[in-house]
């Protein structure tokens, strides 16, 4: 079970709100601060907290005493300069774990330069995530872990049917690792380039992205 944490969600509009009500489903200790009363009565009894404060001034953002919270999350709807005012009075308490939405390019490197730990471009994520289905529709899930690395779920289609791993590096030339093949109800973990792929598969794979572009013929 994952360390029960103190996190502040600031902006309580619809990605703020999904945000504050499904990590206090986690058993999270959320505190919700939105600048609408009638936002804040209606979430007051659905997460742990819920307060009413302006996050541009400085006074307010101390009164909270949230200096000691593990993360907080800028979730402020199309008021950029709120997000930015928002982070550098967190960053002047001594709140260093910050994840803030930005809604264009320009905002994400100005939250970068920023220092902000995590930038959430939700609507540019989600528009390259649904273009990616629509590409690739044996691709099932991925996850970015930086530096161009990617784990990718895929299901084995005709494509794959019958090969190995090793036939399909030597085809393509592509370095990917085998991470995971489930079957039916058997799992086979770190399974070798020798292991013949079926139609169904799932297998998990690792590689950078550029490598998985070179198997693209196969998903």
């Amino acid at each position: 079970m994952q360390k029960k944490q103190q996190i502040v969600v600031i902006g309580l509009g619809v990605f703020g709100e999904t945000i504050a009500r499904e990590l206090t489903r986690l058993g999270h200790d959320v505190l919700g601060i939105d600048n609408n009363e009638q936002v804040v009565d209606r979430l007051s009894e659905c997460i742990t907290h819920a307060v009413i404060a302006d996050v541009t001034d400085e006074q307010a953002i101390e009164e909270l005493s949230i200096a000691d919270y593990d993360v907080a999350v800028l979730a402020i709807g199309r008021n950029f300069e709120a997000t930015i005012l928002a982070t550098m009075h967190l960053q002047n308490i001594g709140l260093r774990k910050i994840w803030a939405k930005a809604l264009t390019t320009q905002h994400q490197k100005i939250l970068q330069r920023l220092g902000v730990h995590r930038v959430i471009a939700p609507e540019y994520e989600m528009g390259v995530r649904i273009a990616q289905e629509l590409n690739y529709p044996n691709v099932l899930n991925y996850i970015g872990l930086g530096d161009g690395d990617y784990v990718v779920e895929i299901e084995g289609g005709e494509a794959l049917d019958g090969h190995t791993m090793e036939d399909i590096l030597e085809k393509t030339g592509a370095n990917i690792t085998a991470l995971v093949i489930k079957r039916s109800t058997s799992v086979h973990h770190a399974p070798g380039h020798a292991f013949q792929i079926k139609k169904g598969d799932h297998l998990v794979l690792g590689g950078q992205l550029e490598e998985f572009r070179k198997i693209e013929s196969y998903l």
